[in-house]
């Protein structure tokens, strides 16, 4: 299934790019440590998400596939611990936006716009500092909680996409002094769908 294609395509690029100009880095540092061992870090940050889900749509016996593009925003809080020049941390955010559905078969017909969608995302991460600006990437390992209300039409049977998602993640976070901007793609375990976002927030 062909889903954000564009999105994974250019994610991909990115941190292929990214993670090759990172190990040069790295390799120039000599790992040496960026910031005193055991020291905690605070971050609150608002981050823009965009993901899809899947269901289904079943009609005068014939069932078609539905896909749910979603998009909205996501404030929450960042607890971690650095070592050296790697840091292990966990972060959450309350999600609130809306979306699009519809089916992917002619034969049925099944459109649904503005869904607000509202929700809870939480990860557990580990990272690299690659530079001295601290400078980060790494990997997550998310569970996003998300509810949607969908209409029925009266002769069709519906199946919702599955409120609960993990996913395994690919993220990076440029620091600027106290601010930083992240980003995040993220493939949803069990399907070929995927999660893109990118903010930025403060560090305490």
């Amino acid at each position: 299934m062909d889903l954000l294609t564009a999105d994974t395509h250019m994610a991909i690029i990115f941190y292929l790019t990214f993670a090759l100009l990172s190990l040069q880095s790295w390799a120039l540092e000599m790992q040496q440590p960026f910031l005193p061992e055991g020291e905690s870090f605070r971050l609150l940050s608002v981050d823009y998400l965009s993901w899809q889900q899947e269901g289904s749509v079943k009609s005068a016996g014939v069932q078609s596939p539905i896909v749910i593009t979603n998009q909205g925003l996501c404030a929450g809080g960042t607890l971690g611990r650095n070592y050296k020049s790697y840091l292990s941390f966990i972060d959450g955010c309350f999600i609130y936006g809306s979306g699009n559905a519809g089916s992917e078969k002619n034969t049925i017909t099944y459109n649904q716009s503005h869904i607000s969608v509202y929700g809870a995302k939480v990860s557990l991460g580990i990272g690299k500092y690659v530079s001295k600006a601290k400078t980060e990437i790494g990997f997550k390992v998310p569970a996003m909680f998300v509810a949607q209300t969908f209409s029925r039409a009266n002769s069709s049977t519906l199946r919702e996409p599955e409120a609960f998602m993990t996913m395994a993640s690919l993220y990076s976070r440029w620091r600027f002094e106290d601010w930083f901007v992240q980003t995040e793609f993220s493939k949803i375990i069990g399907n070929d769908l995927v999660l893109f976002s990118i903010g930025g927030g403060h560090q305490f």
